[in-house]
C-alpha cells in the first residue's frame, strides 16, 4: 500500500477537497482504501442535469418521457441512499449541493424534506446549495411552473444548521413561510445568495438578514414578490449584487464591491448607495433610470473616492464622455450604443474594455495621462451578419495615443458579409494600426470569402499575435490561413505585378504555438493540419501565430496594392 493511503482520513479528505469534484470521485477506483475514503468524503454534490437531459422537442415523446422518469427515479434513489448511509454511519457532511431541474411539486417534496433534515442535523455542515426547477411537461405532467404553490417550501430543519457559512438558493424555492414562522439565526453565515426564490415581501428579507450579522457576500436576483431591497446593519459586508428590483437602498460603509442590474424589467430603479464610501468596484447593468453623463461621472468619483474598477453594461450614456480619476484601474463599456467618443484621463489605468455591435462602434477612444502599459480590449460581434472593416480600421486608427496595447476579438459567422471597398486599399494610412492580439472566431466555410477575409484583415491592421479557438473555427479558414502564413513557396509569396505590392512584404517571420502545448515544432501547414483532430470541437485547443512585421514599412506604391498572395 502506498504511504499516502496510510494518512488519516481527515488529511485524505482535505486532499480530495482540493481536486475538481470529478477527479476526486475517480480516486475511488484506485484501491480499497481510497474507495473507503471517497465513501465518507464530506462534500456531497448531486447534479441531476448530468443524468437527466431535458430537451424541449422531447416533451411530447412518450419514449423520452418514460426514459426521463426512469433516470430521474434513479437519481433520486442515489441521493437518498447516500444521505441515509451518511446518517446511519454518522459521517460528517460539510457541503451539500443539490441541482434538480426536474422537481415535481407532488412527488418529490417529501424526499427533499428528508434530505434537508439529515443535512440540517449534521453538526459540521458549512455549505448548503439548493437549485430546483419545475419541469412537469418532460415527465408527462401538467402544472403551472410559475405558481408559487408549486414551489418547494424550505423546511424548519434547515434552521438547525447553525454552522452554515454559505447558503445558496436558486429556482422554485419558497423561503417566506420559514422566515415568517420561525426566528432566523445563522450566526456564522458569510455568503447568502437568493436567485429567483420566493420571499414574498420586504419584511421577510429584513428578518432574514437580521439573523445573519456576519454576512460578507450578499446576492439577491429577481426574488419573486420582492420589489424593494434595503440593506443595512451588516458591518462585515464586502460584496453585493442586486438585480431586478424597483428600489435598492444600501447603507453599508464597509461595502467594496457592488453590482447593480435591472436587465429584465421595464420600470426604472431608484438607487441609493451614497453611504458606501469605501466602494472599490462598481458594475452597473441596464438600469434605465440612470443616465451616464459627464456630470454623473464627476459625482460618482466624488462619492466613491476609492473606486478602482467601473463597468457599464447596456447603459444609456451621453454621446461623448470624459472619465477622469486618479485611482481608476479598470474600465469597461459593454453594449453602450449611444457612446460615440470617450476621453479617459486615468494615470493608474491598467486595462480598458469595449464590447458591442460592429454597427455601433464609437468614432474615437483616447487615453490621456495614462500609462504606456494600458491594455485596451475590443470585442465586436456581427450584427445582421455584416462586418464593415473600413469602419473598424478607422476606429482603431483613432485610438490615441498609438502606443496603447490593443487586443481585438472578432466573431465572424458563416454567411457574414465583409464590407471592404477598393477605395480603402487606395487610401491606406501609414502606419497601419498595430494589434497586440487578434482573437478570431470564424465559422465561414466558403473558400473565396475566407481568402477575402484574411487579406482584408491584414490590410486593415497588423496583429502581433493571431489566436484561434479551434472550437469555433472552420477547417477551411484554418487551412487557408496556414497556407498564407506558413507557405515556403517563394513564387506564391511574390506579387502578381511588380507595381502592386502585397501585405506579404511587411511580414518578416511567423511562429506557431498551441495551448495545450501539443503542436509546437511543426515544419509546414500540411503537417499541422494533419495533426489536428478531425472534429475541431475541443474546448481546450487554441492555436497562436506570432507575427513579426517590418517596424514602419507598408507595401504601398503609386501603382496600387495587391490584396495578398494567391491561394490555388
Amino acid at each position: 500500500m502506498d504511504k499516502i493511503s496510510d494518512l488519516p482520513k481527515i488529511i485524505l479528505h482535505d486532499i480530495l477537497s482540493r481536486l475538481p469534484y470529478e477527479d476526486a470521485a475517480r480516486t475511488s477506483v484506485l484501491s480499497k482504501a481510497w474507495h473507503e475514503t471517497w465513501s465518507s468524503f464530506p462534500i456531497l454534490v448531486f447534479d441531476g442535469s448530468r443524468c437527466v437531459h431535458l430537451h424541449w422537442k422531447d416533451r411530447k415523446d412518450p419514449l423520452k418521457i418514460q426514459d426521463n422518469r426512469r433516470k430521474a427515479n434513479s437519481f433520486l434513489k442515489s441521493v437518498d441512499r447516500t444521505l441515509v448511509r451518511f446518517h446511519h454511519h454518522g459521517f460528517a457532511i460539510k457541503e451539500f449541493n443539490l441541482n434538480m431541474m426536474f422537481f415535481h411539486p407532488r412527488f418529490m417534496p417529501h424526499l427533499v424534506d428528508r434530505w434537508m433534515k439529515i443535512v440540517g442535523e449534521s453538526s459540521s455542515i458549512q455549505v448548503l446549495k439548493l437549485e430546483l426547477e419545475l419541469a412537469g411537461c418532460f415527465f408527462g405532467c401538467k402544472f403551472d411552473s410559475h405558481a408559487v404553490d408549486n414551489y418547494y417550501s424550505l423546511p424548519p430543519d434547515v434552521l438547525k444548521a447553525k454552522s452554515l457559512t454559505e447558503l445558496v438558493l436558486l429556482g422554485r424555492i419558497r423561503a417566506d413561510k420559514l422566515i415568517v414562522n420561525h426566528r432566523i439565526r445563522f450566526p456564522m453565515l458569510r455568503t447568502l445568495s437568493l436567485v429567483n426564490v420566493y420571499l414574498g415581501h420586504e419584511q421577510a428579507l429584513e428578518d432574514l438578514i437580521s439573523g445573519c450579522p456576519m454576512i460578507e457576500e450578499l446576492i439577491l436576483e429577481h426574488c419573486v414578490g420582492l420589489e424593494i431591497v434595503k440593506v443595512h446593519d451588516l458591518p462585515k459586508l464586502k460584496s453585493a449584487k442586486f438585480s431586478g428590483f424597483r428600489d435598492i437602498h444600501v447603507d453599508v460603509p464597509s461595502l467594496e464591491y457592488l453590482h447593480l442590474g435591472n436587465d429584465e424589467l421595464e420600470f426604472p430603479c431608484d438607487i441609493s448607495i451614497d453611504k458606501c464610501r469605501n466602494l472599490k468596484v462598481f458594475l452597473l447593468g441596464a438600469v434605465s433610470s440612470v443616465f451616464v453623463s459627464n456630470q454623473w461621472l464627476l459625482e460618482l468619483f466624488d462619492k466613491f473616492p476609492f473606486l478602482e474598477r467601473l463597468e457599464l453594461s447596456g447603459c444609456i450614456t451621453s454621446e461623448s464622455l470624459m472619465i477622469s480619476s486618479s485611482r481608476l484601474k479598470v474600465l469597461s463599456f459593454d453594449a453602450c450604443v449611444e457612446l460615440k467618443e470617450a476621453r479617459i484621463d486615468a494615470p493608474n489605468l491598467e486595462s480598458c474594455r469595449y464590447s458591442g455591435q460592429s454597427s455601433h462602434m464609437p468614432a474615437a477612444m483616447s487615453f490621456v495621462n495614462c500609462s504606456n502599459q494600458v491594455d485596451f480590449d475590443v470585442v465586436f460581434t456581427i450584427e445582421f451578419r455584416i462586418m464593415d472593416l473600413k469602419r473598424l480600421r478607422a476606429f482603431l486608427q483613432n485610438i490615441a495615443p498609438r502606443n496603447v496595447m490593443v487586443s481585438l476579438d472578432l466573431g465572424i459567422m458563416k454567411g457574414s458579409s465583409i464590407l471592404f471597398n477598393e477605395d480603402v486599399l487606395q487610401n491606406v494610412e501609414v502606419p497601419l494600426p498595430r494589434i497586440k492580439q487578434l482573437r478570431l472566431s470564424v465559422t465561414e466555410e466558403t473558400e473565396e470569402l475566407c481568402v477575402l477575409l484574411i487579406n482584408d484583415l491584414f490590410w486593415s491592421f497588423r496583429p502581433a499575435i493571431i489566436s484561434l479557438n479551434l472550437k469555433v473555427c472552420s477547417r477551411i479558414f484554418l487551412k487557408l490561413l496556414l497556407e498564407k502564413l506558413r507557405c515556403n513557396n517563394k513564387e506564391e509569396r511574390c506579387c502578381s505585378s511588380s507595381q502592386m505590392k502585397c501585405w506579404w512584404h511587411d511580414l518578416k517571420d511567423v511562429k506557431v504555438s498551441s495551448s495545450p502545448k501539443k503542436y509546437e515544432n511543426l515544419s509546414d501547414c500540411e503537417e499541422l493540419l494533419d495533426s489536428l483532430p478531425i472534429n475541431l470541437s475541443s474546448p481546450n485547443l487554441h492555436l497562436n501565430f506570432e507575427l513579426e512585421w517590418d517596424s514602419l514599412h507598408t507595401s504601398l506604391s503609386s501603382g496600387g496594392i495587391n490584396a495578398g498572395p494567391c491561394v490555388n
